[in-house]
């Protein structure tokens, strides 16, 4: 989050200067509970029962975030305000590149040998958020996920923001806490895990690991001096089929999901998402695909050359970037997916660990890191060195402070599992390259397995980890690890010996656990949201071109609803009422990557903060050509598009656009 040195600045204003041992008059910091050094815990072996037959299932749901809600991930000081209903410290959203969307692949060969994936939209997961998951989970279904269920965000800086219940500066990473879209995200949650658990059937696993580097680079000069790897190409690959034919493919690389900009105020999962749908359209029939980020701390999203010669209009922002990006990692996955064999005869299993995560139990000398709560922006936007390795003296001292009332809990969460032939970690936050690379050597070294897969911005957000040594060199992405120089070598660690325990079926790690950190609470009781009234809801305000070119961007606005009530969806069709199709079977649409839609409302929010009606004016941008490969078949004749309008207290209604004519 390279952006976030904006919010440095801001957080510098509200904070005390330099370290504390107490910040006077504020609640007690969260307890390291459970923890005792002195005593290891007793540990004996797991007994496990026979494994069932393997069943896999797969689920989509939509991220119920309104456009108009504050982004999060970039630092919002020195941003153009644009207010909206949805956000107050953020400028809001006016902008969907494809819809947000939680994606979740489940794996079970018994209750105790179950794997729930879920891709998330977002800049990442707090470990609260998936204890509320959880909770939810088990009232609905009465059995607990907690080993079992890894959430991880892909690291869009363009997912929606007021996820974090906090006070203070914290506010400053997501805007304030939304209580009632943070319940609609925590059921949506639960509603893809539950939905992929309801449609496991008999399945076959393939795996395979492909390699290359045009979907990022290296981003982090600090460590160039350093005697460690700097990038890997390497992404592991697990395919599922069901009754011959591929249902999903998961995959995990490194990169950072980060090609548009705070100044876009546009909605999208970002390079990751894209790279989802490039992969998805060489299939000639629907295929999900889970694209996680492994680790980011000193990665950049790619940017592959564009073809020469090449024609169609220019879309806005880095959309042509990622879809040509995409295209080139679709190049090298999709050979390696067709070369897998497959097996029902595969290990499924998986354990989740607490760590706790303070200063006092990492181990710092007295006079070092003293942040009893934790901080951050070490430097202070400063300089890292980029010359050689010698470390900045005093870049400990000179950090913001974060204070108790912000309740930063005092531990996190690991998960170590195997998956077939792909033994897996995860890690909360985002390693760099070589503190990832090291606790992917012990796996392997350990399993005996050449592959080995890390989930990172997972089950929980620690900031930044890098090794102690690259810490010291300074810049962005040391100065966002939250404990301090020795956070990274510590979690690796912790990491190492989690692996350790699951691989040698220890019930316990050498650690004692803390309890969980409870969901976020107390703040029932707000008042809910009411739409607004919508001037000329379900009617053509501007309609589409009678004839267009291939060079040319199709646009139509319709009048629709207030966001809150969902945005609505385009689909393409030939003027008779037939879908358009992609190769892989899927309509070309709105909820896809396929179209953008823009949002302008009138009043608008900053003369006229609360209507009783108003105009909501949204307009598809439809390019008919695209300036990289894609799905969409080569358009010629007469096409319309029939757009779902939701509505306050009905059914959606249906309207169709004119006919407009390719030539």
């Amino acid at each position: 989050m390279r952006a976030l040195r904006l919010v440095a600045l801001f957080l510098v204003l509200v904070a005390c200067d330099g370290p504390t041992t107490e910040d006077a008059g504020t609640p007690p910091p969260p307890m390291d509970a459970g923890f005792d050094a002195n005593e290891p815990p007793p540990r004996v072996r797991e007994e496990l029962p026979a494994p069932d037959a393997l069943r896999a299932g797969v689920a989509v749901r939509r991220i119920p975030a309104p456009l108009g809600i504050g982004t999060m991930g970039f630092g919002a000081i020195g941003e153009d305000p644009n207010p909206t209903p949805f956000s107050e410290m953020f400028p809001g959203t006016n902008r969907m590149y494809g819809s947000l969307t939680f994606r979740a692949v489940a794996l079970s060969r018994g209750e105790a040998f179950e794997v729930v994936l879920v891709r998330m939209d977002t800049v990442g997961v707090f470990q609260q958020l998936r204890e509320a998951v959880l909770d939810e989970l088990e009232s609905r279904t009465g059995r607990r996920f907690d080993d079992a269920l890894v959430l991880a965000g892909n690291h869009t800086h363009s997912g929606p923001g007021r996820m974090l219940m906090t006070t203070g500066s914290l506010v400053a990473l997501g805007d304030y806490f939304f209580p009632e879209f943070y319940d609609h995200i925590v059921a949506a949650l639960a509603d893809v895990v539950q939905g992929a658990l309801a449609d496991l059937a008999p399945a076959e696993l393939g795996f395979a690991t492909a390699e290359t580097s045009i979907g990022h680079h290296d981003r982090r000069c600090e460590n160039d001096s350093l005697d460690q790897i700097q990038e890997s190409p390497d992404m592991p690959l697990i395919a599922v089929r069901r009754e011959g034919r591929l249902d999903a493919l998961v995959a995990s690389y490194a990169y950072h999901g980060t090609v548009l900009g705070i100044g876009d105020l546009t909605l999208s999962g970002d390079f990751g998402s894209v790279v989802e749908q490039k992969i998805e359209e060489r299939f000639d029939h629907p295929v999900t695909v889970l694209f996680f980020n492994s680790w980011g701390a000193d990665m950049a999203p790619g940017d592959a050359p564009e073809a020469p010669g090449v024609t169609g209009p220019m879309q806005p922002g880095g959309f042509d970037r990622m879809e040509r990006t995409g295209d080139a990692v679709a190049d090298v996955v999709v050979p390696v997916v067709e070369a897998m064999s497959y097996s029902s005869d595969v290990p499924v299993r998986a354990r989740t660990y607490r760590v706790p995560l303070s200063t006092a139990v990492i181990g710092y000398p007295a006079g070092v890191f003293n942040y009893p709560h934790g901080g951050a922006f070490c430097g202070i936007g400063g300089d890292g060195n980029c010359m050689d390795s010698t470390p900045i003296e005093g870049l400990d001292r000179r950090c913001v402070p974060i204070s108790a009332r912000e309740n930063l809990p005092k531990q996190t969460m690991l998960t170590a599992g195997q998956i077939g032939d792909h033994w897996f970690v995860t890690a909360p936050g985002e390693w760099s390259t070589a503190l990832a690379a090291s606790v992917l050597d012990h796996v392997r070294d350990t399993s005996g397995s050449a592959d080995a897969m890390f989930i990172g911005y997972a089950n929980d957000y620690t900031g930044y980890s890098v090794s102690e040594v690259d810490w010291w060199q300074g810049g962005y992405e040391a100065s966002g690890a939250l404990w301090g120089p020795r956070q990274g070598d510590y979690l690796a660690d912790r990491l190492r010996e989690a692996f350790d325990t699951f691989h040698d079926q220890w019930t316990e790690p050498p650690w004692w656990q803390p309890v969980r950190v409870e969901p976020f609470s107390g703040y029932d009781g707000y008042d809910l949201y009411v739409a607004e009234g919508a001037v000329g809801a379900g009617t053509i305000a501007s309609d589409v071109a009678a004839t267009v070119t291939g060079e040319d961007v199709v646009s139509f606005t319709i009048q629709g609803s207030d966001p809150w009530l969902g945005a609505p969806e385009a689909v393409l069709e030939q003027a008779d009422g037939t879908p358009v199709l992609k190769a892989n079977g899927v309509p070309v649409t709105s909820e896809s990557y396929d179209l953008w839609r823009d949002l302008a409302v009138s009043p608008t929010y900053a003369d006229v903060e609360r209507a009783e009606t108003r105009t909501f004016s949204w307009t598809f941008h439809f390019p008919v050509t695209r300036r990289t490969r894609t799905g969409i078949p080569a358009l010629s004749g007469d096409y319309r598009f029939r757009v779902r309008v939701p509505m306050a207290g009905g059914e959606p209604m249906e309207i169709t656009t004119g006919t407009f004519t390719v030539e």
